[in-house]
């Protein structure tokens, strides 16, 4: 496990003076050891917003709200942070005792977590600006927000969502969530590991039926 550990610092480039929290940050719950990523990772994703969005506000000095709002959304997207997982090739680090890899993202908002625990805002910066802003990415457009924009505007209020469903195991759940209007007859739905991506599927939806995308 040590020598994991060690291995992982050299391709991260960064030393942990504390070593439990490098250890708890790849430490999936089925371990069922008492340790899991979970804190480190809500953490780790305040952390990330923070800094991806001071860094973008400060590259682009002239750009809209909502261009900075989507390029954000991008950065923190969790497809591309679980392929910034697989180029550092963590599914070779974490802990867990699942029939498949978990999801990476999940992962490198925990390391982010414990790099600002262990050695503050600079190095979490630091660790952020080379893995993860090292890309120039387009911008992914929010369609929760572009949502509220024009339910707000035709209908003069404000779009509801709710956790249709959840199914599967705690590790790899899925999803259901409705968006409506309401008093009208429209109605989206999206699915997806997560309630923030399932919220977006189904707002994504609705747009369609409004004739929006």
């Amino acid at each position: 496990m040590q020598k994991n550990m060690e291995k992982l610092e050299l391709v991260i480039g960064y030393r942990f003076k504390k070593k439990k929290l490098i250890e708890e940050a790849l430490t999936h719950p089925s371990c069922d050891n008492g340790i899991s990523y979970e804190r480190l990772e809500f953490l780790g994703d305040l952390v990330l917003d923070a800094i991806v969005g001071i860094q973008l506000f400060k590259e682009h000095p002239s750009a809209p709200e909502s261009f900075l709002t989507d390029l954000k959304a991008a950065y923190v997207n969790r497809k591309y942070l679980h392929k910034t997982g697989e180029n550092l090739k963590l599914h070779k680090f974490i802990q867990h005792r699942t029939s498949e890899v978990p999801s990476l993202d999940n992962f490198i908002e925990a390391i982010i977590g414990a790099i600002y625990l262990d050695g503050g805002w600079k190095r979490a910066e630091g660790f952020i600006k080379k893995f993860i802003l090292n890309k120039k990415i387009e911008p992914i457009q929010n369609y929760k927000n572009i949502l509220s924009s024009i339910v707000r505007r035709d209908f003069k209020t404000e779009p509801v969502y709710e956790i249709e469903s959840e199914k599967g195991p705690p590790h790899k759940k899925i999803y259901v969530v409705k968006v409506r209007i309401p008093g009208k007859r429209y109605v989206g739905r999206g699915s997806a590991g997560n309630k923030k991506d399932a919220g977006m599927a189904a707002a994504k939806e609705l747009l369609k039926k409004l004739g929006i995308t």
